[in-house]
């Protein structure tokens, strides 16, 4: 009776029958490679499936993006006793969403899906007499995964309807969406480097403001109240512009019934590439 093959006669024997059919050692690394692959990307989809990764309400953006995002970190900054507000919001990639309702003792109120603390943005606040300032700054990609730069990034700002405010609203490439017709507005400043720009001003009850609004590549819409006294500035490059309810002459656009003797709205657009959509509602 012969003694037992080795382990190492085993493997090799099992070598030898990969090669007589047709398979190199190569080839066997790659295949197990390729499992490891496909193994891997069916395991992340069933955990999103499953529910682990849990869906902002607002997300709308594809079916990926609801099943893979992640639960809030929300904070909130006082008003303490300051009387008026300064909010400043600087992201550089990803979707912004910004209203009103923040509870009634606070400036703001930010809720920022994210999978990891280290991922969350700066925030700062400074006082100055009875202003209370907050940047809000996104860290930047530092430390993130491989993978982190295709992750949702996505921020829930909800600012004071109690106090005037400077709003100031910088995104480098992304979707914003302003909400702001509750808000008393002390100036309004948007910037948007690339993506999809909207701005609700309607059933605005603040006082006059003024705002400048950049749009580089994407269609901007904007809302405005029609009761309100507001004149607005374009200057367009490439794209259509379509109106509803709004007075225009030449590169300016009113409300029906604008009286330059009243305080006034004032509303400066430029557009690079892209759809301008002004509506008095």
């Amino acid at each position: 009776m012969n003694p037992a093959k080795p382990d190492s006669d085993r493997l090799a024997c099992f070598v030898c029958s990969l090669n007589l059919s047709g398979m190199t050692m190569t080839r066997v690394i790659l295949w197990l490679v390729a499992i490891t692959i496909v193994s891997f990307v069916i395991g992340f989809c069933l955990l999103a499936l499953s529910g682990d990764f849990h869906p902002s309400p607002e997300n709308k953006a594809s079916p990926f993006r609801q099943t893979a995002m992640f639960s809030p970190n929300t904070t909130t900054i006082p008003l303490d006793s300051t009387t008026a507000g300064t909010v400043r919001i600087t992201m550089g990639a990803g979707e912004v969403t910004v209203r009103g309702n923040a509870p009634a003792t606070a400036l703001m109120e930010a809720s920022v899906f994210s999978p990891a603390p280290e991922w969350q943005p700066d925030l700062l606040t400074s006082v100055n007499g009875s202003e209370k300032t907050v940047t809000m700054t996104e860290k930047g990609h530092q430390g993130k995964e491989w993978f982190a730069v295709h992750s949702p990034n996505s921020w829930e700002v909800r600012v004071s309807e109690t106090v005037p405010v400077n709003l100031d609203v910088e995104v480098g490439a992304g979707d914003s969406r302003l909400e702001l017709g509750s808000l008393d507005l002390a100036s309004l400043v948007v910037s948007n480097g690339a993506g999809d720009t909207e701005i609700d001003i309607t059933r605005y009850r603040g006082g006059p403001f003024g705002a400048v609004i950049h749009n580089g590549v994407g269609d901007l819409t904007l809302r405005i109240d029609k009761t309100g006294n507001t004149r607005i500035l374009m200057h367009h490059g490439v794209g259509d512009i379509t109106t509803s309810g709004i007075v225009q002459t030449d590169e300016t656009y009113t409300t029906a019934g604008f009286d330059p003797a009243l305080p006034v709205n004032e509303i400066a657009i430029t557009q690079g590439v892209g759809s301008v959509q002004l509506e008095a509602v």
